[in-house]
């Protein structure tokens, strides 16, 4: 497996990958390529965007994508999307993704880090044993 940096030559890849992850359970939901496609564009494209994707030969095994943010403390960051293959999960993409993720938002001056994921599920406990916690005084508002 090579961790590298995604490029815009990455996405059809890994637009290919966040599309059969997330249309599997748990998540069920119904990622089309072209959306798929245009969800990791933009993100790439966001200022101070950190990119990161896991390669076995040309086929994508998973993505975390972020990007920074000035605050009042200083430096935060934002993870966006964070997806592996079905079929490599548990096998320590994820680990190596977000670790190295992590290591590199921190040497940038990032003092902490936020995502979304679902409430008691196995995203949750993945993010919990690898530091993260549930905030709390924040909830996530949606409309409708």
């Amino acid at each position: 497996m090579e961790l590298r940096l995604l490029t815009p030559a990455d996405l059809p890849a890994a637009a290919q990958t966040i599309m059969v992850t997330f249309n599997a359970a748990p998540w069920n939901e119904a990622w089309t390529l072209g959306r798929a496609s245009a969800c990791l564009s933009d993100l790439l494209a966001t200022p101070r965007a950190a990119c990161l994707g896991a390669w076995d030969g040309d086929e994508c095994m998973g993505a975390v994508l972020g990007h920074d943010l000035v605050n009042a403390e200083g430096l935060s960051h934002r993870i966006s999307e964070m997806f592996v293959l079905p079929l490599a999960q548990r096998r320590g993409v994820g680990r190596a993704l977000l670790t190295w993720h992590l290591a590199e938002a921190e040497s940038r001056g990032v003092s902490s880090v936020h995502l979304l994921t679902v409430r008691d599920s196995a995203a949750e406990a993945f993010y919990s044993k690898l530091g993260f916690r549930r905030a709390r005084q924040q909830i996530m508002l949606v409309r409708p």
